[in-house]
C-alpha cells in the first residue's frame, strides 16, 4: 500500500480492527490526524500507522503495569 494513500474512516477502522465510531472519536479528540474532503474525513496511511504504533505502545505499557501488580 503506498504511504501517500489516504483512507476513509471505514478503511482506517478495518486496518486498526476497531469500529468506525471509535475512529471518529479519535479524530475528533485530535489523537488521529485527518483532513476533510468535502464532508468526508480522510486519514493519511502514514498517520494511521503512526497512530497504531502509539496505541500499541500504550497497550504494552498497560499490560506491563498489570503484570507488575
Amino acid at each position: 500500500m503506498p504511504s501517500k494513500q489516504e483512507l476513509s474512516t471505514v478503511e482506517a477502522a478495518n486496518i486498526l480492527n476497531v469500529s468506525r465510531p471509535f475512529v471518529i472519536k479519535e479524530i475528533e479528540s485530535g489523537r488521529l490526524p485527518h483532513r476533510k474532503v468535502g464532508t468526508h474525513r480522510r486519514v493519511a496511511f502514514e498517520d494511521l500507522m503512526a497512530y497504531a504504533r502509539e496505541m500499541r505502545r500504550h497497550q504494552e505499557q498497560a499490560l506491563e503495569r498489570m503484570a507488575d501488580n
